[in-house]
């Protein structure tokens, strides 16, 4: 009886043992495969400063970033954090007893002149196209937006842009990027500090920087080490359509 214990004992210490190996040794040559499957890129990459400056938006980091769960709102702030000066038409108009009216439909209220940005609707879906794979009709009547306040008519957007005090200074520093047959993989560290909580911003800045609770003028250096030291890696999945790229996914990584 003993003995047939120790045979049952001693073969399931085997077959653990062998599941065991057989699950790292699959780890290894499928991570071992991937590295050679890939191209290392340059941090200064073209294509790699270009597919970056598209995530650079404090609203869209995400612990998981999946282009089809954005909601509208959000896709719309991503189209203004990345309009070009050609996408758009620039507005100057004149407030009557604080009201700027723009059309029949659309007016602003504003004690001073009103610059108001005004595209297509279809320049919405033309980003999110672009940027993300993703073709359906965006259609929000109203958003107000770091500083932006845009209503729309049911063609365009028409967005009155004010001064707005920005609350947080974010940094970023690549650590590697690589490209495999259809995709462009970044990793990246970003530092985000939000300056009302003094404790973390002190870390950082003096006083007098924390205290303005505006980050917009904010011009301050911080080395790599730190950025990588103290900020989240993140993991952005670019892949290929036609000749250009969309975010396919974003996530924190765990690897450090």
């Amino acid at each position: 009886m003993k003995d047939i214990l120790k045979t049952i004992c001693l073969t399931g210490i085997i077959i653990i043992i062998f599941i065991l190996s057989f699950v790292i040794f699959s780890k290894v040559k499928y991570n071992v495969f991937k590295m050679f499957s890939r191209n290392e890129l340059a941090l200064n990459d073209p294509t790699v400063l270009i597919l970056k400056s598209r995530i650079e938006g404090n609203k869209l980091r995400k612990a998981q970033l999946i282009p089809s769960e954005l909601s509208d709102e959000e896709l719309i702030t991503f189209t203004l954090d990345n309009l070009e000066e050609n996408d758009y038409q620039t507005l100057h108009v004149k407030p009557v007893k604080i009201t700027c009216q723009v059309n029949k439909e659309i007016f602003f209220t504003s004690n001073g002149m009103c610059n108001i940005i005004v595209f297509e609707n279809s320049k919405i879906n033309e980003y999110i196209d672009k940027y993300f794979n993703i073709q359906r009709d965006i259609s929000y009547p109203k958003i107000e937006y770091e500083g932006y306040t845009c209503k729309n008519d049911g063609k365009k957007y028409y967005c009155l842009k004010e001064d707005y005090q920005q609350d947080y200074v974010a940094y970023s520093s690549i650590k590697d990027a690589y490209e495999t047959k259809d995709k462009v993989v970044i990793r990246e560290y970003y530092l985000n500090i939000q300056l009302a909580n003094n404790q973390r911003c002190l870390s950082y800045f003096n006083q007098g920087i924390c205290d303005s609770k505006d980050a917009s003028n904010i011009h301050y250096h911080i080395d790599d080490e730190i950025i990588k030291r103290d900020g989240v890696l993140y993991e952005h999945t670019f892949k290929r359509k036609d000749n250009s790229f969309y975010l396919e996914e974003s996530i924190i990584s765990d690897e450090r």
